[in-house]
């Protein structure tokens, strides 16, 4: 039939059966969004042109650098009191694309460390430091503009907290008990940015959280993700992918 048509899919198409095991797509594939998608199946991570890695003392990020093995980037903190490590991407991202950011990953225990993943308006933080820690109930900044989800053992509740910066006004709030981290099991989490400046928060695909004006619109931004040591024990984190959207 002549004219243009539409296939909608509600949330997700499947292919099962024979479709599953074959090429079943013929035709021209062209996206109405830039996708930046990354298994980390290669021989070595790319810290000239994509990221940038931030290191302290004997702190490490490899890929197949751990038990995880292939398809896996390995975050290793060093075994010293409040040192980090993180991986970042570049800072091309602004509110006006409508970026989008999920990481997929697991960290081997979750006793005396922070976690930061989403947004950060730069590829790194320095000494010891990650865009967003918490001590008690009190959330606070490193950075000047990002949007994140935020775990640190120094907090009172041992929950997610979505956290964001906007021109160094900080906030957090945190998530119900259900959203706690476990132990050596994967979590997705995706955090949405829209032109306003307002972020949708989602945890392993559910929307948990929104926080409007998150973020100043004119400032670049970059999909980041880190651990830091609250003692002086190494902690292993391995992400099995970061995706990106935007327009």
């Amino acid at each position: 039939m002549a004219g243009f048509q539409q296939v909608k899919v509600s949330r997700e198409l499947e292919f099962v059966g024979d479709a599953n095991q074959e090429a079943n797509v013929k035709g021209n594939i062209s996206t109405k969004k830039v996708a930046f998608v990354d298994h980390f199946v290669g021989k070595a991570l790319d810290t000239t042109n994509d990221y940038t890695s931030y290191l302290d003392t004997t702190s490490t990020v490899a890929l197949g650098a751990s038990a995880a093995a292939t398809g896996f980037v390995t975050i290793t903190s060093a075994a010293t009191d409040t040192k980090t490590g993180s991986l970042a991407g570049n800072l091309v991202l602004y509110c006006a694309m409508n970026p989008v950011v999920e990481w997929r990953f697991k960290i081997d225990v979750i006793t005396t460390v922070a976690i930061n993943v989403g947004f950060n308006d730069a590829t790194a933080e320095g000494t010891g430091a990650l865009p967003f820690t918490i001590s008690g109930t009190t959330v606070t900044d490193t950075a000047t503009d990002g949007v994140m989800f935020c775990f640190d053992t120094n907090q009172t509740t041992d929950y997610w907290y979505i956290v964001n910066t906007k021109n160094g006004t900080q906030g957090g709030t945190i998530l119900a008990s259900t959203y706690v981290p476990v132990a050596a099991t994967f979590v997705t989490l995706r955090i949405e940015i829209d032109t306003s400046g307002n972020a949708s928060y989602f945890y392993n695909g559910v929307q948990v959280g929104y926080k409007a004006s998150a973020v100043t619109t004119t400032v670049a931004l970059c999909p980041y993700i880190g651990i830091r040591n609250n003692t002086a024990t190494a902690h292993i984190l391995d992400a099995d992918y970061l995706k990106i959207w935007a327009d």
